[in-house]
């Protein structure tokens, strides 16, 4: 049977669709149509009532809802979600992702090129088509912090020949792209030569560094995204893929003031596993795009089409003749409510329910036992304070909200034997950072999270993923670490000698193998006990795990020490010296 015969209507379809609205995101136009389906690939868009009437093994009615092609994430991790990739695929294609470009740089710094490639692995024969992008910046940040993984050039070009790898992944270290560094311009060479994409990470840049960035062939950004920014950016040709947390009205504005179009995707990038489960996925993100003035037929496209043809997927992302058959059911594009989706012309959603079995990936359990950390004492938190007793200056991490961005501050602390005295009426609070393996720590002051009491411990954090723990007291934070350590990674919650709560992440330390249910229900009682404790962030997940991200910007901590982002460089924790 070849699908030009089950075109002419000669041959059975595998399935036909009736009683549809086809969303066309060739033309922008909604009309009604059936659709045959062969060999996981559209065979024909017919007019409904051409006759002969088709023969199909299987019939499904579309009762009058909109046919939109499958949606497709050209930027994403899934690790934010605290998922491994079978439950991940579940999750997202019952909302109408068919199609992701997976960055795996949590595993790939936690576990390095051995680890993506079991990662790797356990992606392979789901219905959700998982393409991948070699990490780039594995470590994030050469030399200001202890990664586990590593991947230079030979690593890159090694992961760039695996079926279904589409390029590189983010390059986040645009200063060492700039000075020409040795080791990224090797990175981007491997990119060049392999012909697929070159995604980018650039939040600061603008004017000659930005044009030198883009000429590297770095021709993407997910970023932040302002209207000057934006223009700035698409006037250079770069795509710009937009995510929830930065679109406004005024973005969407200054994007449709444009006399053309430029090339938009919208992109999910980190959505915590709460989200996931009560607001959606890219989903989501087109809802929200259409809310703030996007037109619903352009933001369809910028979730199906464009980011199919930045991903240089070709026949992916509309409903068209030889297109993969990837199609969604929704009662209309302003609310995308998924009742049914279809990957590869296989029903895998139907009425919101999971059609398909979701293996349980046992080749994953390689990845437990990661940490390599023994338990702790509260005296791995002491602050390496200059003076037992007296006041001193102690540069401090300033964290804001509802952002992920941080800037330094120099606040006068009280020392008492040895000790920082943590107002009670403040929410300064204790951050270390212990290295996986137990080779390295730091620890600091910050404030702005909002923490009263007790502490919370996290081994989900960007990008090398070492044991980062905040808190108001040494025992409790020797508490949660030791909670988070005997689970061989995750994220705890404790006050004193108890642990409030617990999300065990044991694969890799990034992740859990738990289904959605499960991994949101815990991640929940972590915010709602850390709202209780004083804490509250709109992206709790992100904040908590940002705060270590050296190739970032504003002030960050390592296990190495405190590192000024934009300089990539050590501050001391005292800014001056100190004498008894």
């Amino acid at each position: 049977m070849s699908l030009i015969q089950t075109a002419l209507a000669t041959t059975a379809a595998d399935l036909l669709i009736t009683d549809v609205r086809v969303a066309n995101v060739f033309t922008g136009e909604i009309y009604p149509a059936d659709i045959a389906i062969a060999q996981g690939r559209i065979a024909a868009v017919d007019e409904p009532g051409t006759l002969p009437r088709r023969q199909a093994r299987q019939t499904l009615e579309g009762e009058g809802q909109i046919a939109a092609p499958g949606l497709v994430d050209s930027h994403l991790h899934i690790e934010s979600s605290l998922l491994t990739p079978g439950p991940f695929a579940e999750a997202v294609l019952r909302r109408g992702t068919t199609t992701v470009a997976e960055d795996p740089h949590e595993i790939a710094n936690a576990v390095g090129l051995p680890g993506v490639r079991v990662f790797w692995e356990a992606s392979q024969g789901l219905p959700l088509h998982i393409h991948y992008l070699a990490s780039t910046c594995v470590p994030a940040a050469e030399g200001l912090e202890t990664c586990q993984g590593e991947m230079g050039p030979s690593e890159i070009a090694e992961m760039l020949a695996w079926d279904g790898v589409l390029g590189l992944a983010e390059v986040m270290d645009a200063r060492a792209v700039i000075d020409e560094s040795p080791r990224m311009s090797a990175i981007l060479d491997e990119g060049r030569r392999a012909g697929g994409v070159i995604e980018g990470h650039n939040p600061m840049l603008r004017g000659r560094e930005l044009n030198a960035y883009v000429a590297a062939g770095i021709d993407s950004d997910h970023t932040l995204m302002t209207p000057d920014l934006l223009r700035e950016k698409a006037r250079l040709g770069v795509c710009l893929q937009l995510q929830e947390r930065y679109l406004s009205e005024a973005l969407v504005a200054a994007l449709l003031a444009l006399p053309d179009l430029p090339q938009i995707n919208l992109v999910t990038d980190d959505v915590s596993p709460d989200d996931l489960e009560e607001r959606g996925h890219l989903d989501q993100v087109l809802r929200r795009a259409i809310a703030l003035g996007l037109p619903p037929m352009t933001a369809l496209r910028a979730a199906a089409i464009e980011p199919a043809r930045r991903l240089r997927l070709p026949g992916r992302g509309a409903i068209a003749p030889g297109f993969r058959a990837d199609i969604v059911l929704v009662d209309s594009l302003e609310q995308f409510a998924v009742s049914t989706t279809i990957s590869d012309g296989r029903i895998v959603v139907r009425d919101g329910e999971t059609r398909w079995d979701v293996p349980s990936a046992p080749e994953l359990d390689v990845l437990r036992n990661s940490l390599n950390l023994a338990p702790v004492t509260a005296g791995a938190f002491r602050l390496d304070a200059p003076i037992d007793n007296g006041a001193i200056d102690i540069r401090t991490i300033v964290s804001h909200t509802p952002g992920t961005t941080t800037e330094a501050e120099i606040l006068p602390v009280t020392i008492e034997n040895g000790d920082p005295i943590l107002p009670a009426e403040s929410d300064l609070s204790f951050i270390a950072v212990l290295a996986r393996g137990g080779a390295s720590r730091c620890v600091g002051l910050m404030r702005g999270l909002g923490l009263r009491t007790g502490a919370v411990a996290t081994t989900h954090a960007h990008d090398s993923h070492n044991l980062a723990v905040i808190g108001r007291d040494r025992e409790s934070m020797a508490t949660a670490a030791n909670a988070v350590i005997s689970a061989e990674g995750g994220i705890a919650v404790a006050v004193g000698s108890e642990t409030q709560v617990l999300l065990p992440l044991p694969i890799a330390g990034v992740v859990s193998p738990e289904p959605l249910s499960v991994v949101a229900s815990q991640f929940r009682s972590i915010r709602d006990t850390l709202h209780h404790l004083g804490a509250d962030h709109p992206h709790l997940l992100m904040r908590l795990s940002t705060y270590t991200l050296p190739v970032s910007t504003g002030l960050r901590i390592t296990d190495r020490g405190l590192v000024d982002a934009a300089a990539r460089a050590f501050l001391p924790l005292i800014p001056q010296t100190v004498t008894a």
